[in-house]
């Protein structure tokens, strides 16, 4: 018998309260060096685990339900809203061409990896969600585990965390590669040999801050953002495909973005938003999540993401080598897919990589556009 809560299910203001302080200490933490290190999501992600398997919170709640209704739909908009696929294509040159390669080396990852890897009767969930987040990030993790009906609290938890691990791996690995000297013997480094400081920041910076934020501006990007949502779940609704709800939101945001990019640039807030909602969302994902559970779950997850990483990687730089692209714009395009488009001014700033941190971002926010939609092909493919 599962002993009760000191915050029981029904308290619901109790547990909005919760959720939302531990969005906050995953934000905070990344203000410090130990944060950034072992990066705020995982952070946020044990303590939230932590506290559910001590009962202090439930783990099965109806706050937690409001949450998938209704903030994952809203937080994907107000992500997307810079997904401007005409300025990407325009601006991001041979960054977004590799980071193609490397979509598609994460697509070939999820196959070999389903192959070589029993993953269980959602199998093909999980992997929708894997190609989903390599290809662009957390809301396509979110997206991709809606549209595929992927509500395993314990499974996703322990994506989660399998995801956030390998990744700061990865992203460690990508920031030593162009200083192998056996690499760069053999790739151009035309972005190395010019390489600037990028803006460097004091490690006690503020960061996750809005120096000047435009209510009207944030207030239209959540009115825009709302009525977006409305408009998918309609069209969804009237076609009889509601687990598409999250790909419509997803197309119609990219459209705006693209056809009235003036309009968007007079949003404000926005991208900040969004992530407060997404942590809440990780927060109340592990929240949701048996600690043995995940010790069974998780080290199988781990080596599936392991093993998409290491394709990827053998295929992008195998083919960058072949067709001779730059080596700081192949490590650009794999940092950028794998941990999303944040992850473009920390390698930036970390290589002196100043040219690259524009195409970095635009190349992300690519990966934003599209992850959710090839998450969910390769999750009906593989099913």
């Amino acid at each position: 018998m599962v002993s009760e809560s000191l915050i029981s299910p029904d308290q619901d203001f109790a547990i909005w309260s919760i959720l939302i302080a531990i969005a906050a200490f995953g934000f905070w933490c990344e203000r410090t060096s130990w944060g950034r290190k072992y990066s705020g999501v995982m952070l946020l992600i044990t303590l939230s685990i932590i506290l559910a398997n001590l009962r202090v919170i439930p783990t099965s709640a109806g706050a937690y339900d409001v949450v998938w209704q209704y903030l994952v739909p809203i937080a994907i908009p107000l992500l997307l809203f810079e997904a401007n696929l005409r300025r990407i294509i325009k601006e991001s040159g041979p960054t977004l061409l590799a980071f193609m390669i490397g979509s598609a080396a994460v697509v070939a990852g999820t196959v070999i990896g389903t192959s070589l890897v029993n993953l269980g009767p959602q199998e093909a969930q999980i992997a929708g969600i894997f190609t989903g987040t390599y290809i662009g990030g957390s809301l396509n993790f979110a997206a991709v585990a809606e549209a595929t009906n992927m509500q395993d609290s314990s499974q996703l938890a322990a994506a989660i965390a399998a995801d956030n691990v390998i990744t700061n791996l990865h992203f460690l690995l990508i920031i030593l590669i162009p200083g192998i000297s056996w690499m760069a013997r053999r790739f151009p480094t035309k972005h190395m040999e010019n390489a600037k400081p990028v803006d460097p920041e004091p490690d006690d910076a503020p960061v996750h801050t809005i120096e000047t934020l435009d209510i009207v501006g944030l207030l239209m990007s959540l009115a825009l953002a709302f009525a977006i949502a409305a408009t998918g779940i309609f069209f969804a609704s009237v076609f009889n495909y509601p687990q598409f709800e999250i790909l419509l939101i997803t197309g119609i945001t990219v459209t705006i973005a693209t056809i009235l990019p003036n309009s968007i640039s007079l949003l404000s807030g926005h991208r900040e938003t969004g992530n407060i909602m997404m942590f809440i969302f990780l927060a109340s994902i592990s929240a949701s999540a048996d600690v043995w559970q995940l010790i069974e779950i998780a080290p199988i997850l781990f080596v599936f993401a392991g093993i998409i990483i290491v394709i990827h990687l053998v295929v992008l730089f195998g083919l960058g080598l072949l067709f001779r692209f730059d080596l700081a714009e192949l490590a650009m395009a794999s940092a950028v897919g794998i941990g999303g488009p944040s992850s473009a001014p920390a390698l930036a700033s970390a290589k002196g990589w100043g040219n690259l941190l524009i195409p970095g971002i635009l190349a992300g926010s690519f990966g934003y556009a599209i992850g959710s939609f090839v998450g969910v092909t390769v999750a009906s493919w593989l099913s």
